[in-house]
């Protein structure tokens, strides 16, 4: 069997989606700073990192190019930050309350429901999720 022969074989067992995947990959060796380039200018553009050095070369990302939606990792950070205090907030009040505890007012609820309600309003912004209407 040749190499030909072979690459053929593999060709035919595809599935349709693999059978249109690129055959030929670049390894592309770069320095800490460069990398971090790429991945900015990547995320800008809204395309993966594959997808971005593709445009660059060829002036297109492809018919199928994987598209990713730009997101502001710090601002992502705080929010989920905040998302875990409001939860660990929920989580203390459901404790004293399934406890028997009666020393957590309605409002105390409702505030850290809010809370709850609030930082998760703020990824889905991050992430560009829009609330349902």
């Amino acid at each position: 069997m040749t190499l030909r022969d072979a690459a053929e074989a593999r060709a035919a067992k595809r599935s349709g989606s693999q059978n249109r995947a690129r055959e030929h990959k670049i390894p592309v060796s770069c320095d800490d700073a460069e990398l971090a380039i790429i991945d900015e200018r990547s995320r800008e553009v809204g395309l993966s990192r594959a997808s971005y050095l593709r445009a660059c070369g060829t002036g297109t990302p492809g018919p199928r190019a994987q598209r990713r939606a730009p997101v502001d990792a710090e601002a992502l950070g705080r929010a989920t930050a905040a998302l875990n205090r409001a939860g660990n907030n929920a989580n203390q009040i459901a404790h004293v309350l399934n406890a028997g505890g009666a020393t957590v007012t309605a409002q105390e609820c409702f505030a850290a429901l809010a809370e709850l309600r609030a930082a998760a309003a703020a990824i889905r912004e991050i992430v560009g999720f829009r609330d349902r209407s």
